[in-house]
C-alpha cells in the first residue's frame, strides 16, 4: 500500500504539469519546455542527493539500460504531450492507459508466452472501449490518436525496464538519469530544428507545438516553467520509488487514478465535459484491464503452488 500510495500521489503531481503543459501548448514548443523543466529537475535532484545521501550515485551502473529507458521515456513524454495539445485531456489519457492491453498482446506475439482466450477477450474489448472513447461524434485526429498510442506502447516499455533497473540502483538515480535524457534530448532534436535538418511548417497544433521557435519566458511564466522542474524532479522520483519497492502488478491498477485527475481537470480548466460515450468507453477500457491484471494475479499465485506439466494446462485456460 505505501508503493500504491506513492504512485498515486506522483500521478497527481504529474496531472498538475499537464494543466500548465496543456496551457502552454499554443505559445510555447514541447522541446523548450521538457528542456528547462529537465534543466531545473536536475539541480533539484543533484543537491537533494548530494544534501541527504551524499553516498548516492548520480549515474546509473547500467548506463545503456538507463539511456533506453530515458528514451523510451522521453517519446513517451513528448507523444503524449503533443496529443495534449490537440485533443481533449481525458481521451490522450484514456489511450495511453491501454498499456496494460498492448503489453499482453505483446508477451502472445513477441514473447511467445501463452495468453488464452479470456484475455485475449479482454484485450479486445478494451480496444472497443478505446473506438467508443474516439469516435463520439464521428470526429477523429488521426494524428494527435496516433501520438498518444505511441505514448502509450514507450510507457509500457520504460515501466518495464524501471522494474529491471531497480535491482540495480536508487529511485532518484534512476529519476536523475532519466531527466537527463530528457534534457539532452529535447536539446538535440531543438538544435535539428534550429539548423533546418528537421523542418515543419504544419497548423495542426501537436506539430506546431513541436516546431515552434523558442522565446524567453517572463513572469508568471518563467515561475511556472521552474515549477514545472520542481515537480517534475518530485514525480519522477515518486514513480521511480513505487515501481523499484513494489510488485509491477501490485500497484499498476492504481495507475487509473490518472484518469479521474485528466476528467476533473480537463472540466475546470478547459470545460471538457466528457460525452456519455467517452465515460462509457473509459469504463469498459478500466474493467478489461483490471480483468487482465486479476487473471494475471491468479495464473502466479497458482504458479507458486502446482507443477510445471499443470502450469502448462492453466496457461491455455488463461
Amino acid at each position: 500500500m505505501q508503493g500504491a500510495a506513492i504512485l498515486v500521489f506522483g500521478l497527481f503531481l504529474f496531472s498538475i504539469q499537464d494543466i500548465i503543459i496543456k496551457f502552454f501548448s499554443d505559445q510555447y514548443s514541447v522541446l523548450q519546455i521538457v528542456f528547462i523543466r529537465g534543466l531545473v529537475s536536475m539541480v533539484v535532484i543533484a543537491l537533494v542527493i548530494k544534501l541527504l545521501w551524499p553516498t548516492v550515485a548520480l549515474l546509473s551502473s547500467r548506463p545503456r539500460t538507463a539511456i533506453a529507458r530515458g528514451l523510451f521515456g522521453f517519446i513517451s513524454y513528448l507523444t503524449y504531450y503533443l496529443a495534449v495539445a490537440a485533443m481533449p485531456l481525458a481521451e490522450v489519457v484514456a489511450i495511453v492507459f491501454t498499456m496494460p492491453l498492448f503489453v499482453t498482446a505483446m508477451s502472445a506475439l513477441v514473447l511467445g508466452e501463452k495468453v488464452g482466450i479470456r484475455r485475449w477477450s479482454a484485450v479486445f474489448i478494451g480496444f472497443l472501449g478505446v473506438l467508443i472513447i474516439l469516435s463520439p461524434s464521428g470526429e477523429f485526429n488521426a494524428l494527435a490518436v496516433t501520438l498518444a498510442f505511441i505514448a502509450s506502447v514507450t510507457y509500457a516499455i520504460q515501466t518495464t525496464i524501471t522494474r529491471f533497473l531497480s535491482a540495480h540502483d536508487w529511485p532518484l538515480t534512476l529519476a536523475f538519469n532519466s531527466i537527463l535524457v530528457f534534457t539532452c534530448a529535447s536539446g538535440f532534436l531543438s538544435l535539428l530544428l534550429l539548423a533546418g535538418i528537421i523542418s515543419e511548417n504544419s497548423e495542426h497544433a501537436s506539430l506546431a507545438f513541436f516546431s515552434r521557435d523558442w522565446i524567453m519566458p517572463e513572469g508568471l511564466h518563467l515561475a511556472l516553467m521552474i515549477f514545472l522542474g520542481v515537480n517534475g524532479a518530485a514525480g519522477f522520483y515518486c514513480l521511480s520509488r513505487a515501481y523499484c519497492n513494489s510488485e509491477a502488478s501490485a500497484i499498476a491498477p492504481f495507475e487509473y487514478t490518472y484518469i479521474i485527475w485528466a476528467i476533473v481537470f480537463g472540466y475546470l480548466f478547459w470545460n471538457e465535459v466528457p460525452e456519455i460515450t467517452t465515460i462509457i468507453g473509459v469504463i469498459i477500457l478500466i474493467s478489461s484491464s483490471l480483468y487482465i491484471w486479476y487473471r494475471e494475479r491468479q495464473l502466479e499465485q497458482i504458479q507458486e503452488t502446482i507443477s510445471e506439466p499443470e502450469i502448462k494446462l492453466v496457461e491455455e485456460k488463461v
